[in-house]
């Protein structure tokens, strides 16, 4: 029989993967606005963020083994994949219950 917290793991992981995501992208997007235009002459902001969180990251991934960041990366994008194919899915279905919506599918909010 399953306990009520079976699940938790599932929870942790897609809050972590939200919140990280999210102040990970706020942070790449206050830093690149932040850089002067001539900080890094012929280089485009963006791509010397990147560079800089690249190596940040890497001083913790670097220990790690390599295939467990491979299977990481490649849970991040499953995970990813399956939010799109679920949301175009339920619109599909949002579509058929209501053909009177003219194919936008549900609203929310």
């Amino acid at each position: 029989m399953d306990s009520p917290h079976d699940d938790d793991y599932i929870e942790q992981f897609v809050i972590e993967l939200l919140s990280t995501g999210s102040m990970l992208t706020g942070l790449v997007r206050d830093l690149t606005d932040a850089l002067p235009a001539d900080a890094y002459p012929g280089e485009e902001p963006a791509a010397v963020v990147l560079e800089m969180m690249c190596g940040t990251i890497a001083s913790v991934v670097g220990a790690v083994d390599p295939d467990d960041v491979r299977s990481a990366t490649k849970l991040i994008d499953l995970a990813g994949t399956q939010v799109l194919e679920h949301l175009q899915l339920a619109c599909e279905l949002s579509r058929r219950m209501d053909p009177s919506d003219r194919g936008r599918g549900r609203t929310y909010g």
